[in-house]
């Protein structure tokens, strides 16, 4: 076992003792299909369903890599809506609450020659706003929006899985077109209201408590610069 572990040293050593190193620097996009899964409101079959919501986020980042392997860290800006949609005894409704967040996501990257990669990581949220509005489809008497802000954990905490490609334009210069698809699951929970603005920790309605899990999957856009140090 000391032999393999020893053999294994010397390969990993050799391995990279050619690697270099790099640095990934740039701004990116993301339109993204969002949700916010919670089982109070999965059990209320069609008086409560969700629906499509949208968000977005915008920013830039750097990857530091040695050899194919990467740790990066971004700071983006953006939406992430939860969409709901139901009847009851006054109509059928449809509603949403959009989170504004600052999302910080550190990653761990492997990418190839080609400019292909593969990330996956942790990202901590933080919900700046929270918007719940509700929209009657027979009336507009009962519409409204208010602030549910203080109803919202302020940090929650999502894992992250992505791939995509960095794409050259022009192979004299360094800078490339990034393009991928980024998938996130919120592991923490991210409280609020549910589709007819009830705080879901009202235990005369909801007996028994649930998280909230913030859920999306987007398509990422960008452009990368690519600075390998002497």
């Amino acid at each position: 076992m000391k032999k393999f572990i020893f053999c294994a040293s010397l390969f990993f050593i050799g391995a990279n003792a050619e690697a270099q190193l790099s640095i990934d620097g740039g701004v990116k996009g993301s339109y993204n299909s969002t949700w916010l899964f919670n089982k109070n409101i999965s059990d209320q079959g069609t008086s409560q369903d969700y629906d499509l919501g949208w968000g977005y986020n915008v920013g830039g980042g750097a990857t530091v890599y040695y050899g194919p392997i990467g740790f990066g860290v971004e700071f983006l800006t953006g939406t992430h809506t939860g969409g709901y949609a139901g009847e009851n005894l006054i109509g059928k409704f449809t509603s949403d609450v959009k989170l504004n967040v600052i999302q910080i996501p550190l990653l761990l990257k492997l990418k190839s020659e080609s400019g292909a990669y593969l990330e996956v990581g942790a990202q901590v949220n933080n919900v700046r706003k929270a918007t719940y509005s509700l929209d009657y489809t027979n009336s507009d008497i009962l519409d409204y929006s208010n602030d549910q802000t203080t109803n919202y954990a302020k940090t929650y905490t999502s894992a992250l899985l992505g791939f995509g490609a960095n794409i050259r334009v022009v192979k004299a210069i360094p800078l490339a077109l990034n393009l991928g698809l980024r998938l996130q699951y919120g592991f923490t929970d991210s409280k609020g209201v549910d589709a007819l603005n009830n705080r879901l920790n009202n235990s005369l309605i909801y007996p028994t408590y649930q998280k909230t899990n913030a859920v999306s999957g987007g398509l990422v856009f960008g452009l990368t610069y690519t600075f390998e140090p002497k």
